[in-house]
């Protein structure tokens, strides 16, 4: 008897094992899965199905599982053991829909300010960028509005914007939401004037005439240069396709550097995907600047971005790096990938636009 008896609660205790031991081996296959259909390449339809199924559903099934063993403590000896189970369950679904929140809400919202200094001595007096990148916006709404009026207390003499303005969904309209999010850059004023390139994002910008987008300036494989009391800066804007081709992006930039031979200007180079700056490491330039990483959004520690989409090595594809000769800032956004209605998801990279101080080497503060 003792042994049938013992046997019985063992078979009981597996009985309430089950539903838990299925749901984890069902989310380990699901998962293997979503790998093996290309979410690290990234395939934007399955991250967004691997979303839906670890952050909406496993929870969802986690605090239902957690309720219906609530209930069985009525009905069952083993109290302690479903007990258990119960706050395992409730915890852990609990603590999935918080987590969910934070990586959709929190940090994609975050907008940090980071700041860097160059010292150069082609330059007199300083100068501040402000760079940032990939808003990506689904809709302009409160958030991009504080995220200009940060760049507005920061008063800076440049902007300098590496790409994707938009990402709508399909119930809004591209001409619509351009012209709240034109608004929100005629509210910035810095004394040097906006400069941006091509992003993946916004193809209806093609279209646009010089005037429409205005105070914003297009630098598709131009070059600008301005002069003030400081010395000569000279900017050159790299086109989706060359950001992307190190070699392509080599023939324009041959181009821009015979026609500003001088040297006695402060070079900055502006590319959507960081990939140009392969073929840079040795170029006069003093400063490359990208975007299109976003960081990676997901920031696994002591592992790095499971995503970078480009072929950068890793310690290149978020933040400011000296690459060789120039040095290389590649911001993780201010926005989020929304493909296709993707929600925003960011953990350990949150959104971020930086302050660059060019300082004279002479001048010990600023």
């Amino acid at each position: 008897m003792f042994f049938l008896e013992k046997e019985n609660k063992f078979l009981r205790a597996t009985i309430y094992l089950l539903p838990v031991i299925i749901l984890g081996v069902f989310s380990l296959t699901k998962n293997l899965r979503f790998i093996s259909l290309g979410m690290l390449h990234p395939n934007f339809d399955v991250i967004f199905e691997s979303y839906r199924f670890n952050l909406i559903i496993q929870p969802i099934l986690l605090v239902f599982f957690g309720l219906i063993y609530l209930i069985l403590l009525k009905f069952v000896d083993e109290i302690k053991l479903v007990l258990c189970l119960a706050l395992f369950c409730l915890i852990s679904g609990i603590a999935t829909f918080a987590f969910q929140y934070y990586v959709t809400v929190v940090e994609p919202q975050k907008c940090l300010i980071k700041y860097e200094t160059i010292t150069t001595d082609k330059l007199t007096k300083p100068i501040s960028i402000v760079h940032f990148t990939d808003i990506q916006s689904a809709g302009i709404g409160e958030y991009e509005a504080s995220v200009f009026k940060k760049i507005s207390a920061l008063s800076p003499d440049l902007i300098l914007y590496t790409g994707d303005f938009l990402q709508l969904n399909k119930a809004l309209e591209f001409d619509n939401q351009w012209e709240k999010l034109l608004k929100l850059f005629k509210q910035v004023k810095p004394r040097f004037g906006i400069y941006a390139v091509f992003g993946d994002t916004e193809r209806e910008l093609y279209s646009k005439s010089v005037e429409a987008i205005k105070p914003i300036k297009m630098l598709s494989s131009k070059s600008e240069s301005f002069e003030f009391e400081g010395g000569k800066v000279s900017l050159h804007g790299l086109s989706l396709y060359q950001s992307k081709n190190p070699q392509w992006a080599m023939r324009s930039v041959e181009k821009w550097q015979e026609a500003h031979s001088d040297l006695d200007y402060f070079r900055i180079i502006m590319g959507h995907a960081p990939d140009y700056a392969l073929a840079l490491k040795d170029s006069e330039i003093d400063l490359c600047l990208a975007g299109h990483t976003h960081g990676g959004q997901v920031n696994i520690p002591f592992f790095g971005p499971l995503i970078i989409d480009s072929k950068v090595p890793k310690r290149w594809a978020h933040g400011f790096t000296q690459i060789g000769l120039p040095a290389l800032n590649v911001s993780a956004g201010v926005g989020s990938n929304r493909f296709n209605g993707l929600p925003p998801i960011r953990f350990n990279c949150p959104t971020e636009l930086t302050l660059i101080k060019l300082v004279p080497i002479k001048t010990t503060s600023y």
